[in-house]
């Protein structure tokens, strides 16, 4: 299959990798076109499920193999605390991922954080004079794709990008679904990553904590621990790490706040 070419200009060109199906389908999709990037960066939180961090030497060999530029993975420094990890950081506070209280400090903090610190070191950023040594931009590429629920993310996005980045979404220029992306990922020799997110995250489906507690009942555990000690903690705003349910509750530990009492 083909992609249309879309003109990136002259300016650095830095992408987001998270190790799942949108963001490896982009990466094919750009060496297709006779793209190589200047950087490729993937946030390592410390709090990936392990057939994502399993999935890492995969695609750095396919990099490697197909002249890309190598994988920079890029780590939260926390050296007064000493968090190690996002879910690290939760139990020591005795609280939930941020978006389970409706926010986005934790993407915040151990993704979009350390992407910028090493962005800022590589091509020198002046916040004298807001540009970079080469110029003003650097454009930064976003693996969502052209489905309706990131169509919803580039929307939430404006306005809100670091200074000095152009934001792109390869996968929605050319427009490739998630099924579209995972066929490509399978026509350029690689397996299909899993979803690329914290097994702690929010977000997840029920369908999607049932499969957690039945690949990886120690990170089932460490989930429903961060539920307990949240509650212990005081939590009223959210029911638990679904938001308007719990975890606990849903996988039959029972009600959290009374595992912490």
């Amino acid at each position: 299959m083909t992609v249309a070419r879309a003109p990136f200009g002259d300016d650095p060109i830095v992408v987001a990798y998270g190790a799942g199906v949108d963001s490896t389908a982009m990466l094919v999709g750009l060496h297709r076109l006779g793209v190589r990037p200047a950087m490729l960066l993937f946030a390592d939180t410390g709090s990936e499920k392990r057939e994502t961090t399993e999935y890492i030497p995969v695609i750095e060999e396919w990099l490697s193999r197909n002249g890309m530029p190598p994988l920079t993975i890029v780590k939260r420094s926390s050296p007064i605390a000493g968090d190690l990890s996002l879910h690290g950081e939760c139990l020591r506070k005795k609280v939930l991922p941020s978006l389970a209280y409706g926010g986005s400090s934790c993407s915040l903090k151990w993704k979009v954080e350390p992407q910028w610190r090493r962005v800022q070191k590589a091509f020198g950023w002046n916040p004298r004079t807001q540009s970079w040594r080469h110029g003003p931009f650097i454009t930064k590429l976003i693996g969502y794709d052209a489905g309706a629920a990131d169509a919803r993310r580039i929307r939430n996005a404006a306005g809100k990008w670091p200074p000095g980045h152009r934001y792109r979404y390869p996968l929605v220029e050319w427009g490739w679904t998630r099924e579209r992306c995972e066929e490509e990922i399978v026509s350029a020799g690689l397996p299909a990553p899993i979803k690329s997110a914290c097994f702690m995250c929010p977000a997840s489906k029920k369908a999607e904590v049932d499969w957690l507690a039945r690949m990886h009942p120690d990170l089932t555990e460490l989930s429903i621990e961060m539920e307990r000690r949240a509650h212990a903690r005081g939590l009223t705003t959210t029911r638990g790490l679904g938001r308007r349910w719990s975890w606990s509750e849903f996988l039959g530990h029972g009600d959290p706040a009374q595992i912490a009492a």
